[in-house]
């Protein structure tokens, strides 16, 4: 079934406008990508300054030590999770991106042979996959989302640990005056 060189043409907007769309949802996941990334080193950083930090004042000192690091251990790790979310998420658009272009590639061939219904119908195919990969890094993106507040969320708990403690009566315990459970 040929189909004129006007329906081909309108054909070829479809993909093409879903490469800026494709764009648009790379530039929020990659800056996305780099607040993550900036507070992982944060973290790192800080993990590095508690391991050198002096505890000549007592245990209570070292408590505080332990709880900031086990505290910095576990936001790193929940970070990566999502940084890991992240670049999933972008490869599935760059790939998309690859595929919307194909398809702008393959539609307008199809205009220059004889019989281009072949091109068409692989274009199509490509586009296609191109909207499915689309999907997919939106349900990954989905994901990452759902987990943006876990990390600062366990800061606040233990920021409040640390700073709602009964002054230290000898003993060297720390004694939360609340509990985990407050939150965002």
């Amino acid at each position: 079934m040929a189909m004129s060189e006007a329906g081909i043409i309108e054909q070829i907007l479809a993909p093409a406008t879903m490469i800026p769309a494709c764009g648009l949802l790379l530039l929020s996941s990659t800056a996305r990508m780099n607040t993550v990334l900036a507070r992982i080193r944060a973290f790192h950083h800080e993990r590095l300054d508690v391991w050198r930090m002096q505890t000549s004042r007592g245990s209570r000192d070292e408590q505080v030590r332990e709880l900031r690091l086990e505290g910095l251990e576990h936001q790193t790790h929940r970070l990566l999770e999502r940084a890991r979310l992240l670049r999933v998420t972008m490869l599935q658009l760059f790939c998309a991106v690859g595929c919307n272009v194909l398809a702008v590639i393959g539609l307008a061939a199809a205009l220059l042979v004889e019989n281009g219904s072949t091109l068409q119908t692989v274009s199509s195919a490509v586009f296609i996959a191109g909207v499915l990969l689309i999907l997919g890094s939106m349900v990954s993106s989905f994901l990452e989302v759902l987990r943006i507040l876990e990390t600062v969320r366990y800061e606040h708990r233990r920021v409040e640990r640390l700073c709602d403690t009964v002054p230290d009566d000898g003993t060297g315990g720390l004694s939360p005056s609340m509990g985990e459970g407050s939150g965002l």
